[in-house]
């Protein structure tokens, strides 16, 4: 069997899609030597899909100037070219002018829940093409319960394709030792105790909650705890992260942009606790990390969180910033409380695993192709 990867999507992609995609993958090529892995991406792609396996081959595409001439013209002579047994569309979005099976991956549906956070132009797509696309798909995967329930809200005649294949954490989210917890605290928290907000500037995901209960716990405490703000920081307008000069605590706030795959899995497992206050989620895969790594978090009370969560988080409304910084100041002040949490936490991510996902996505890979 050939199995085509098209993990060219709005946006470049997106880090949960690639995790997503690499995790998988590199199970199935290993476990399927006989079957043929290929995947489609753009040249300036900022995560290339790393196998390196005689039966897998990677096709880079230059430049797409026209997503729908690229999908509906360009795709379907590539994939008679390449002989495809089934497709597998990371983007959620079906080529309609092929009769090849196509498999649907669908890992939000910001398109229904708060279609003001993505671009007019990615909204209207959406709004165009996905009924066709969910009526086209041979299966669809959903990774969350939450995904594949606002996909059979919209699309009643899609309900009975959606598979959900979770997510899990990555390896590389681990405890580590109290000497490598100093160490993490010396170089990036001037030694300091710390909170950790993971995702950057991306408004969805809600710095400036995070910022405003910094500023209320720091007024309670007169702690001398920081504050490390990593994640993919992208120019905007009005951005808050611009304005830091003029913020209080400015001085305890620390922006790691620049940071490899160790040092982004150090800083979750040295931090004191991580906050995501998340507008909305699919399926909050940093949440699983922050448990495997040993981390309480304190996370938006909303499916996508709570899904991935269960009973080992803390839960406030998003956009509840007193409630925000009350949490910070109860696990600040009850070390017995963080201490409940964290073996929950460790509980609750061996709920998921990579393994399990692989079974279940390829059984979803051989019903489409039959």
């Amino acid at each position: 069997m050939k199995i085509i990867v098209n993990h060219i999507t709005f946006q470049n992609g997106s880090p949960q899609i690639d995790s997503y995609i690499d995790n998988i993958f590199q199970l199935l090529v290993k476990r399927f030597p006989e079957h043929h892995f290929c995947f489609l991406v753009l040249k300036n792609h900022h995560s290339l899909p790393s196998f390196n396996a005689p039966n897998v081959s990677v096709i880079t595409i230059n430049e797409i100037n026209s997503i729908n001439l690229w999908r509906n013209i360009k795709l379907p002579l590539l994939l008679r070219k390449l002989k495809a047994d089934v497709v597998v569309q990371a983007n959620g979005i079906c080529c309609f002018n092929t009769g090849i099976p196509q498999v649907l991956l669908i890992s939000d549906c910001l398109w229904l829940n708060k279609p003001t956070f993505i671009p007019t132009k990615e909204r209207l797509y959406y709004r165009l093409f996905m009924a066709k696309s969910m009526k086209k798909a041979k299966c669809i995967i959903a990774i969350s319960q939450n995904v594949k329930d606002d996909l059979s809200r919209a699309y009643p005649i899609a309900t009975e394709k959606i598979k959900i294949v979770y997510p899990a954490a990555n390896t590389d989210f681990q405890p580590i030792f109290l000497e490598k917890k100093r160490e993490i605290k010396d170089g990036f928290a001037e030694g300091r105790e710390y909170f950790l907000f993971t995702e950057g500037n991306n408004p969805i995901k809600n710095v400036v909650a995070v910022l405003k209960a910094f500023s209320l716990f720091k007024k309670w405490q007169k702690s001398n705890m920081k504050l490390l703000i990593t994640g993919l920081i992208t120019p905007q307008k009005n951005d808050v992260l611009d304005k830091l000069s003029s913020y209080k605590y400015k001085d305890d706030v620390v922006i790691l942009s620049s940071l490899n795959e160790q040092q982004k899995s150090d800083i979750i497992a040295a931090a004191y606790c991580c906050i995501l206050p998340s507008h909305y989620e699919g399926f909050a895969t940093t949440v699983l990390s922050c448990l495997q790594s040993g981390i309480p978090v304190i996370a938006s009370d909303i499916e996508g969180m709570k899904e991935a969560g269960g009973d080992a988080c803390i839960y406030t409304l998003p956009d509840d910033v007193e409630d925000i910084a009350n949490q910070m100041k109860l696990l600040y002040r009850d070390e017995q409380h963080r201490n409940v949490l964290i073996p929950k936490g460790f509980e609750q991510a061996t709920k998921f695993s990579w393994e399990n996902s692989t079974v279940l996505f390829w059984e979803t890979l051989r019903k489409a192709s039959l």
